[in-house]
Formats: structure tokens, C-alpha cells, sequence
């Protein structure tokens, strides 16, 4: 049942990613206030320590790709840093977060478990 959710949930991102950036803004701002209400109910999820503990995972990486990333980059080019450290560093957290998501749903979408 929470795979099918999931599953609804990514379609319907998909089929709103082409609108433009400013009604994708104003959808993103929507989200956060409906995820922001949800926090309430939280403690009732079934699965609330995988969750938990899958987030504060996710969150763990992206931070220190983007520190490691910079540190990087600062040491590597040390004049010049500022303007590649932080682009590089927004980009490597970024792909933190998007690389197991992705890699989640290719496998959803592949049928493969």
C-alpha cells in the first residue's frame, strides 16, 4: 500500500515538473506546508524508526559530501575557491539525496527487488 502511494506521489511530480519554475515554487512552498502539518501525526506511522533513521542517513551524507566537497575544492584551489566550492559543494549534497531516490525508483519502475 505504501509503495502504490509512493508510486502516485513520483507520477505526479513527473507530470508537474513541465509547468515552469514559478508554479513548481509556489507547488514546493504547498508541499512544505502540508509536510509541516503532517509532523503531528508522525509518531502514529508503523514504520516511524525506519523512516527516522533513513532521513537522519540521508541527511548525514548530504552534509558531508557538501563539506568534503568544499574543503576539497578550498584546498585544491585556493584563490579561486569561493566561486567552485560552493556550487560544487550544493551539487555533491544534492546528489546525495538524489542518487538513492533515483536509484529506488529505477529499481520500482524495473520490477526488480
Amino acid at each position: 500500500m505504501e509503495t502504490q502511494k509512493l508510486i502516485v506521489v513520483v507520477q505526479y511530480l513527473e507530470q508537474q515538473s513541465n509547468k515552469g519554475f514559478l508554479p513548481n515554487l509556489i507547488t514546493t512552498f504547498k508541499n512544505f506546508g502540508i509536510g509541516v502539518s503532517k509532523l503531528t501525526s508522525l509518531h502514529r506511522q508503523s514504520n516511524i524508526k525506519y523512516i527516522l533513521k533513513t532521513s537522519f542517513i540521508i541527511l548525514i551524507t548530504a552534509e558531508t559530501a557538501c563539506i568534503l566537497t568544499a574543503e576539497t575544492v578550498d584546498l585544491i584551489f585556493y584563490k579561486q575557491s569561493m566561486l567552485l566550492s560552493i556550487p560544487l559543494a550544493l551539487l555533491a549534497g544534492t546528489l546525495a539525496v538524489v542518487l538513492p531516490e533515483a536509484y529506488k525508483k529505477a529499481k520500482m519502475s524495473s520490477g526488480l527487488n
